[in-house]
C-alpha cells in the first residue's frame, strides 16, 4: 500500500477526515541500509494507521486488519534484519533477535486481547509501539546499520 511523505499509508479518504500522525519519518530514523530502511518506513505508516483508525474511531474490524497486517510485516522485517545480521556476522545478533522475539510475542499477546474485545489495549498498543520501535531504530538497528556499514567498506 503507498505512503505519503510522512509514512502514513494512504487509505480511502473521508471529506472532512483529519489523518492524525504518530510518527512523521524524518532522516535520523535512517540506518543507511536502504531495504532496511524501507520496512522501517512500512511499519511507520502502519503504526500511523492504527493511530489514526483509534482516535477516528474506525470500526474495530479496520484495527483488527491493520494489526494483522503489522504482526505479519514485523516478521518479514524481522526474518530481514535477521538474515542481514548473520551474514555480516553482526556480533550483536543474539539479543536482537531475542528483543525481536519479545517485540512480537507482546504484539501478539496485545493484538489478541484487542480482538477478544479489548479496545483500551490499543491504546496501551500504541504507546508500546511508539515506544518500542522508535527506541529499537534508533538503538539497536543503528548499531547493526553502523556495522554492516563498516564491514561492507571493508570487504568492498
Amino acid at each position: 500500500m503507498p505512503s505519503d511523505k510522512r509514512g502514513r499509508m494512504k487509505t480511502s479518504e473521508q471529506p472532512g477526515a483529519a489523518h492524525m500522525y504518530l510518527i512523521t519519518w524524518n532522516a535520523r530514523y535512517a540506518i543507511g541500509i536502504e531495504e532496511i530502511d524501507d520496512h522501517h518506513r512500512h511499519l511507520v505508516a502502519l503504526l500511523n494507521t492504527i493511530y489514526d483508525d483509534f482516535v477516528n474511531q474506525a470500526p474495530n474490524r479496520n484495527l483488527a486488519n491493520v494489526f494483522a497486517e503489522l504482526a505479519s510485516y514485523t516478521q518479514y522485517h524481522f526474518s530481514a534484519e535477521e538474515s542481514l545480521m548473520r551474514a555480516y556476522g553482526y556480533p550483536g545478533y543474539g539479543l536482537h533477535k531475542v528483543r525481536h522475539d519479545q517485540f512480537v510475542e507482546r504484539l501478539e499477546t496485545m493484538r489478541e486481547q484487542f480482538c477478544n474485545g479489548r479496545r483500551q489495549m490499543s491504546f496501551d498498543l500504541l504507546t508500546f509501539l511508539n515506544t518500542w520501535l522508535l527506541s529499537h531504530i534508533l538503538d539497536a538497528d543503528a548499531d547493526m546499520g553502523r556495522f554492516i556499514a563498516s564491514n561492507h567498506r571493508m570487504t568492498a
